[in-house]
């Protein structure tokens, strides 16, 4: 529908002050096609054609636009837009866009932009430019944090777990010699012995305190994993406990895009762990595999002595190990399924603890590893 400016005595007014060039007043329809415009300012609008022909900053925002015939007390505001004069003159606008359901047509206000509007403009950049800068701060804290949580963690192992074995490592090391000047070769032997069973108990817990700390952090890259093949080579690849554990790999093993240290790392040590923790000369394990879709589900299950509900949590822990036969979590190495949960989360996964076999024993531990892994 046309629309007719002198339709009323309020816009009767707008137009004395259009007509002295304090503003430009537009009307587009609901079609978003100009009809009328009235003032100098709105000579760079061209009429009868579509609003965004004229004013380029509101394409794409044709949504919004007829969004304010569901709230006419809202209004479209574009602060500052540059326009460029026949002239080649730029001239800095504010536009506001109003809907007028009594005239069911949009009233397009075309007002020069203040000093005032341009430093607010300006002032906006440097405020977004310190949240973002806030923001980056705070996620290097938060690293940090995490960094320092983890020295703290170090800090506590090495002198809860380390400083005593140094203690009976050097305790050891005089027997060694009292021994030796005795001529007592085989108590200097089994001192021996000893020294070399501590060291590389604490070697291994180093390492593994190693690796855990630095999953997470490692720039690694996605390739190509046939997830069915790397399984098989880690059964192949471990010991089965006296000769008399097997292993079965069975379901439906795709071949993925993903990070393959972190899974043949997860696999791995679910497998040799149930494999070291069972309790009879003769047992199974099995390796499954399902695609749910956005995650392929692996569960490493076994027939083993099974873990209790209430050390379902500890098991996770670091340095904590699961004594089979009396049911207990004590301190220990027990750095696998510790590594294993950090491992799984570090790329957006989980990992539960079920029950495994039937009878109430065996453990099965159900890891959800995602297709689209979260670095």
């Amino acid at each position: 529908m046309a629309v007719d400016p002198t339709s009323s005595d309020l816009v009767a007014a707008a137009r004395v002050f259009a007509g002295r060039d304090v503003f430009g007043l537009v009307w587009i329809d609901a079609q978003l096609i100009v009809r009328a415009r009235y003032g100098q300012k709105t000579d760079f609008i061209a009429p009868d054609r579509p609003l965004t022909d004229s004013v380029i900053p509101f394409i794409g925002m044709e949504e919004l636009i007829l969004n304010l015939q569901h709230d006419p007390a809202q209004s479209l505001e574009l602060p500052g837009v540059v326009i460029v004069t026949g002239a080649d003159t730029q001239i800095r606008y504010n536009l506001t866009l109003y809907w007028s359901p009594e005239e069911a047509n949009y009233l397009l206000l075309v007002a020069r932009a203040s000093i005032d509007a341009g430093l607010e403009i300006e002032l906006l950049r440097h405020v977004r430019a310190r949240l973002m800068a806030e923001a980056e701060i705070k996620a290097k804290s938060d690293e940090l944090a995490r960094a320092n949580r983890d020295l703290e963690d170090f800090a506590a192992i090495i002198s809860h777990d380390l400083k005593a074995p140094m203690r009976a490592l050097q305790y050891r090391t005089d027997d060694v010699e009292a021994a030796l000047a005795a001529n007592r070769v085989d108590d200097a032997r089994a001192e021996v012995g000893w020294i070399r069973a501590q060291s590389r108990r604490m070697s291994s817990m180093l390492t593994s305190l190693l690796d855990y700390s630095s999953v997470g952090r490692k720039s690694q890259a996605i390739e190509t994993v046939d997830s069915g093949a790397l399984a098989r080579a880690i059964v192949s690849s471990l010991p089965h406990g006296r000769g008399g554990i097997a292993i079965t790999v069975e379901g439906d093993w795709p071949v993925i895009e993903t990070l393959k240290a972190p899974l043949d790392l997860v696999l791995r040590n679910l497998t040799d762990n149930a494999i070291k923790h069972h309790d009879l000369p003769a047992g199974n394990v099995w390796l499954s595999c399902r695609d749910s879709g956005t995650s392929l589900v692996i569960c490493v299950r076994d027939d083993g002595p099974g873990i209790a509900p209430e050390h379902a949590q500890a098991v996770f822990l670091a340095f904590r190990t699961l004594k089979t036969g009396d049911d207990r979590v004590e301190a220990g190495i027990g750095m696998g399924l510790a590594l294993v949960d950090r491992t799984v989360e570090s790329v957006g996964g989980s990992i539960t603890l079920r029950a495994g076999a039937a009878g109430g024993r065996g453990a099965a531990f159900e890891v959800a590893w995602p297709k689209k892994l979260k670095l």
